[in-house]
C-alpha cells in the first residue's frame, strides 16, 4: 500500500501529544481544541498506515511503532528547527557591540582603516577594539573575536584563516647612512640589531634563506618587547629589525624603511580570526568575519624573500643547525 503524503504540522502535533502524555495536555500547550488534536493524530496514523497511540480515557500510550516514529521524527523536527534558526539569524541585520582584540601593528596598519569601512556599511554596529601583542583567550577575555598570528588555540574554538605571516629584515635610511647595508650574512657581525629578548647584548636568530634554515648571532644596543616597539626602534635608526612583512611594506613604500638581506627572513605561521564555538553567531560577528576575509583576499601576503643569494652566503656550517624555539 502506498503511503500518503505526511504533513509535518501533523507530525509536530503528534510529538507534542507523545511528550505531554495526553490529548488534553497537548491541546493546552498548542492552544488548540482537544478534538482537533485527536483528529490530527488520527489523520497522521491514516497517512502512514500504522497505529501510533493506544487511547484510554485518561492517557495515551505510545505503541512500539509510535515510540520509534516519535524518536526519529523528534530528531528530524529538531534539525529543521535548528536550520530555520540559522537561516533567520543569517538574515538578521548586524547590530550591537562587537568586542575584539588584535595585534598592535596589524590593527594600526590595516585593521583600523578596514573597521572604518565596515562601520560605514553597517550603521548599527559598534566595535570595541583592544590592541595586544600576547595570545588571547576569547572566553577569558570576554571578547567576540580575537585576531591571532602564529599558533592557533585548541579545537574548542572556531577559526577563520585569514592568511599567513612572514618576517623580513629592515632598517631605516638613517641607520644605513651610518652603516652600509649588509650584502651577506657574514656582514651581520658589523651591524646593530633590534633585540627582543631580556637584557642580553646578543641573541641567536633563525632565518630561512637559499640554503634552508640558518642561525645567525646578532648583537645590539637596545632590547624591546613586542613588534610595535621593534618597529618604532627600527624607524628611529637603532638597528636592523626582524618584522612582519605586511606591517613593514607600507613604510618601505614610503621610504621610511629599507629591506636588507632580501634573500633572508622567516616564514611565519597563519593569521586567524578566533571566536567561541557557539551554535549561532551574532549577525554582526558573521558580517565582520566575511568582511575581514574579503579584505585579506584583496591584500594577499607579501612574498618576503626576493630571488637572489646563494649557499655561499651562509656563514660557517656550524651555524646551520636549527633552533626552532628561536626567532
Amino acid at each position: 500500500m502506498q503511503q500518503q503524503q505526511v504533513d509535518l504540522n501533523d507530525v509536530a502535533v503528534f510529538n507534542r501529544v507523545a511528550e505531554a502524555g495526553s490529548f488534553s495536555a497537548a491541546a493546552r500547550e498548542l492552544g488548540m481544541p482537544r478534538a482537533t488534536v485527536s483528529r490530527v493524530v488520527a489523520r497522521l496514523e491514516e497517512a502512514i498506515g500504522a497505529q501510533l497511540l493506544y487511547r484510554t480515557t485518561r492517557r495515551v500510550e505510545l505503541t512500539e511503532l509510535g515510540r520509534a516514529y516519535h524518536a526519529t521524527t523528534a530528531h528530524g523536527l529538531s534539525l529543521i528547527g535548528t536550520a530555520g534558526e540559522a537561516v533567520m539569524a543569517a538574515r538578521a541585520e548586524p547590530v550591537g557591540l562587537l568586542r575584539m582584540t588584535a595585534p598592535i601593528n596589524f590593527a594600526t596598519m590595516s585593521l583600523i582603516p578596514w573597521i572604518s569601512e565596515f562601520l560605514d556599511q553597517y550603521g548599527k554596529v559598534r566595535i570595541s577594539l583592544r590592541l595586544v601583542d600576547h595570545p588571547v583567550d576569547p572566553i577569558e577575555e570576554r571578547v567576540d573575536l580575537a585576531i591571532l598570528a602564529g599558533r592557533q588555540p585548541d579545537s574548542s574554538y572556531l577559526t577563520r584563516r585569514l592568511g599567513t605571516s612572514a618576517l623580513i629584515l629592515v632598517a631605516s635610511p638613517t641607520y644605513l647612512s651610518r652603516h652600509p647595508a649588509p650584502v651577506t650574512l657574514a656582514d651581520a657581525g658589523s651591524h646593530h640589531f633590534v633585540l627582543f629578548s631580556s637584557d642580553r647584548s646578543s641573541e641567536t636568530w633563525t632565518l630561512d634563506g637559499p640554503e634552508g634554515r640558518v642561525e645567525i648571532e646578532v648583537a645590539g644596543r637596545i632590547n624591546v618587547s613586542g613588534p610595535h616597539a621593534e618597529l618604532s626602534a627600527a624607524l628611529a635608526g637603532l638597528g636592523i629589525a626582524l618584522l612582519p612583512a605586511a606591517v613593514t611594506m607600507p613604510y618601505i613604500a614610503a621610504g621610511e624603511l629599507v629591506q636588507v638581506l632580501p634573500a633572508y627572513g622567516r616564514q611565519g605561521g597563519s593569521i586567524g580570526a578566533v571566536f567561541p564555538a557557539n551554535r549561532h553567531q551574532p549577525a554582526a560577528l558573521r558580517a565582520f568575519l566575511d568582511f575581514l576575509v574579503a579584505k585579506m583576499a584583496e591584500h594577499p601576503p607579501v612574498k618576503p624573500f626576493l630571488a637572489g643569494g646563494s649557499s655561499s652566503q651562509a656563514i660557517g656550517r656550524r651555524h646551520l643547525s636549527i633552533n626552532r624555539n628561536s626567532r
